[in-house]
Order: structure tokens, then sequence, then C-alpha cells
């Protein structure tokens, strides 16, 4: 296994039948011992990203909670998550 990988963006353009999907090289990220993964991407080049697993179902539900706000109803699962 590479510790290095491609990020993709996957641009979808057009309509069913005629739909294209093109995919285009948006940066690198490098897979770290803990498993967790180093993102830098082309389109923020001063910004890194680190993907982790998260701790615990309320590391989880706090993160939903902040980022996607769902009008008051709090996510009771790691499956409710919109992403």
């Amino acid at each position: 296994m590479s510790d290095y990988k491609t990020v993709y963006l996957i641009v979808e353009r057009g309509m069913t039948p005629n739909k294209q999907t093109y995919w285009r090289v948006a940066g690198s990220a490098v897979v770290c011992r803990d498993g967790s993964l180093n993102l830098q991407l082309d389109i923020h080049p001063g910004l890194a990203f680190v993907v982790r697993d998260a701790k615990s179902t309320t590391e989880v539900q706090s993160a939903a909670a902040d980022r996607w706000p769902t009008k008051g109803i709090e996510p009771t699962s790691a499956d409710d998550i919109p992403f």
C-alpha cells in the first residue's frame, strides 16, 4: 500500500443521457501511521486538511451539528450525518 494518494475532483456536466464525468487532479494525500490522512489541495494551497475517524458518537454528533445545522434536530447516530 502506498503512503501517498492522489485526490480527485469529480465534475459532472450535462444531463442524462449525455452526462459526462471528468476526474481532475485536485491535490495529494498522505496516509499517516495512525490511519489519518493529511490533504494538500491545489484549490486551497495555503491550507492543510487532516481526515481522522471520530473518537466517539458525541464527537460525531457535535461535528454534524456544527457543520450541518438541522434546525434543532440533533443526529442520533453516525448514519444521520448528511454526507
